[in-house]
């Protein structure tokens, strides 16, 4: 209680007891309005010192809840704010689990389960498709809650379904991640200047009954950072929901599994709930949080609709005469390992069938435009030609295309593909809908553990050629990641060793931003190419954005200000620092103080076509025609 009070704000330089006696007889105990009856005991001021804190997670736990608490009120009273400490979770006296039964009368098997086990830790395997979104809330309860997903988009989808499809009161719901404020202010009533400010205020607060975020909003506290500590502190008395745990990393998932064993230690609950779960995953939180501390249904729940998929392994390259003549008469959607060969595939094929290209190397206006555009193309039935893409259409995007040609990656992220072909309906073609083409693209780079790699394509050729039931994926799944067959691995290494280092993580050696990126686990520089910024900024547009965001007369909250840094962050894109030696060479600063670098690479995007190939890296950029039409504008 004493550390907790002492290091309640931060402080650069160290007082000693002395000062603090002279501060309590001096300034305290002879303020007469505060009454006190203080008598200065020196054995207690051992505790404000940073150097003789008892570095156990036992003692860090109990100093976070109770330094956490303390901030989350502090930062309330000092707010003026609107909302309160902790929204009121009823809408017309009801709580949203009630909401949801009332929606879905008959519940499934899933959903009856996680209901009936509210009180428990689970851990949940169900098929996509089968109501686990529902079931997760219904296991919530009353309760506050936190509905974890790896990706913005999957976040902003959720966010909506929960705000929009039950009745709810959108009031008492909220989203939190890196473009949050930015999504409110597109999507929430503007009537009322600030209003969304307020909103993204709020959910900073951890007030709303029911936030939907992103991993490295809440587990920074796995670090031990100091102000990271209210995190900890909220998550004791809330629900933690990770949906599709399998989408992680080996190093964030250790994180998290850390995270997992030190909210339990202070008697939070969580849900995890997925459509896979790796043995591996599970070996680990045994081997830390105990057998006994979450649940498991005896079976995974299973979809009882048709089969979706029948799968074709082949090991050559993608066959580009296959995807033109599919594409005369399907929805063709084509997911490459990289970038490169996304843009490779796209320019061979663009002058020769009705094609369009979706990756990360395009700047966030233009991805908005090309997200929005492919699942208008998924759904419109007369709809004919070609996507190719990468992982980002894995998980994030809720689109079904006839036929899903792909090239081998890891089991979890090929059955994260699948699920953008026949997502909502069964298959009963002779012939295969998923075409798996072993190029071995990435291999050892982007999908870095190779023996995983392998592993997949090995198991794989027990379902060559069959339809590949939901119960196949799962069996899958568990055979590429037995621990018996990893515990050699690099794979299970990166596991322990990570979760070793949290461990032995010192107390308030990290910052709160620090420990925020850590999670993420990602290094990225934002940039504007040289034609964006050149072509926008002719008439001063990017200058007067500029001189907003800047201008110290304007509140951080005021719309005018939002609006200027979004139009500026809608023209970047965000690039591995090492992926270009242009980013290395000749990148510049936009402005002092603006984390945005202008970058001579090529970027070719048609708007009124909705087509192009993004940003032009490496030789390609050396070799672009100049002049013409722009096709920026």
């Amino acid at each position: 209680m004493i550390y907790a009070i002492y290091h309640h704000h931060y402080r650069e330089h160290k007082i000693n007891s002395s000062q603090i006696k002279q501060i309590i007889e001096k300034d305290l105990i002879t303020e007469k309005s505060l009454n006190l009856d203080i008598k200065v005991s020196r054995q207690y001021l051992k505790y404000i010192d940073k150097e003789s804190l008892e570095r156990s997670d036992g003692f860090w736990l109990k100093y976070a809840v109770i330094k956490g608490m303390l901030n989350k009120f502090d930062y309330y009273a000092s707010s003026n704010a609107s909302y309160g400490v902790e929204i009121n979770p009823l809408h017309d006296e009801r709580y949203l689990y009630e909401y949801v039964e009332q929606k879905y009368s008959d519940l499934r098997g899933v959903q009856i389960f996680m209901r009936d086990n509210a009180a428990e830790n689970l851990v949940v395997i169900a098929s996509t498709g089968i109501g686990k979104t529902e079931a997760a809330l219904l296991w919530v309860g009353k309760s506050k809650a936190f509905y974890t997903l790896p990706l913005k988009v999957s976040i902003n989808a959720i966010y909506e379904r929960i705000a929009n499809g039950y009745g709810y009161k959108s009031e008492k719901v909220t989203l939190l991640h890196s473009d949050a404020l930015s999504y409110l202010i597109s999507n929430e009533d503007e009537a009322e200047d600030n209003k969304a400010f307020m909103k993204y205020q709020a959910s900073k607060a951890f007030s709303y009954p029911i936030t939907v975020c992103t991993i490295d909003q809440l587990f920074a506290f796995v670090y031990k950072a100091a102000g990271s500590e209210i995190l900890l502190a909220t998550l004791k008395y809330s629900k933690l929901i990770i949906d599709e745990i399998q989408a992680y990393s080996p190093e964030i998932v250790a994180k998290i599994i850390y995270g997992l064993k030190l909210i339990t230690d202070i008697g939070g609950k969580f849900a995890i709930i997925t459509a896979t779960m790796p043995p591996i995953f599970e070996h680990f939180m045994q081997k830390l949080l105990g057998k006994d501390v979450y649940k498991k249904p005896p079976e995974p729940f299973y979809s009882t609709e048709k089969a979706r998929h029948k799968i074709k392994y082949i090991k050559a390259e993608i066959d580009y005469d296959k995807i033109k003549a599919e594409s005369k008469t399907k929805k063709v959607l084509v997911i490459c390992n990289t970038v490169k060969k996304a843009q490779e595939i796209y320019a061979e094929l663009k002058d020769e069938c009705n094609a369009y290209v979706l990756h990360s190397h395009f700047i966030k206006k233009h991805r908005d435009m090309l997200e929005t555009n492919i699942k208008a193309f998924a759904e419109c039935c007369k709809a004919k030609g070609v996507w190719i893409s990468t992982q980002i259409v894995e998980a994030s995007l809720d689109i079904d295309f006839d036929l899903l040609i792909t090239e081998m990656c890891p089991a979890d992220n090929l059955l994260q593909r699948m699920g953008r072909c026949y997502r909502k309906r069964p298959y009963e073609g002779d012939e295969p809908n998923v075409l798996i083409y072993d190029t071995e693209n990435g291999k050892g780079t982007v999908y870095e553990y190779t023996n995983i790699y392998d592993a997949s394509v090995k198991y794989l050729a027990e379902y060559d050629g069959e339809i590949f039931e939901e119960e196949d994926k799962i069996e899958y799944v568990n055979k590429v990641y037995n621990t018996d067959d990893l515990q050699d691995s690099d794979y299970y290494k990166e596991i322990e060793k990570t979760i070793k280092n949290m461990t032995e993580i010192v107390p308030n050696k990290y910052s709160l931003n620090d420990a925020k990126k850590n999670i993420r686990d990602i290094e990225s520089v934002v940039v504007m190419p040289e034609k964006i910024y050149t072509e926008t900024n002719a008439h001063g547009d990017i200058d007067r954005w500029i001189e907003t965001i800047k201008d110290r007369n304007i509140k951080s909250g005021n719309s005018k200000k939002i609006k200027a840094n979004d139009n500026l962050y809608s023209l970047t894109l965000s690039l591995n620092p090492y992926s270009s030696k242009a980013l290395k060479r000749d990148k510049s600063s936009i402005a002092r103080d603006i984390d945005i670098f202008r970058i001579p690479l090529g970027y070719e995007f048609y708007e009124d076509k909705g087509q192009g190939i993004g940003l032009i890296n490496g030789e390609m950029y050396e070799n672009e025609a100049e002049g013409g039409n722009s096709p920026f504008v």
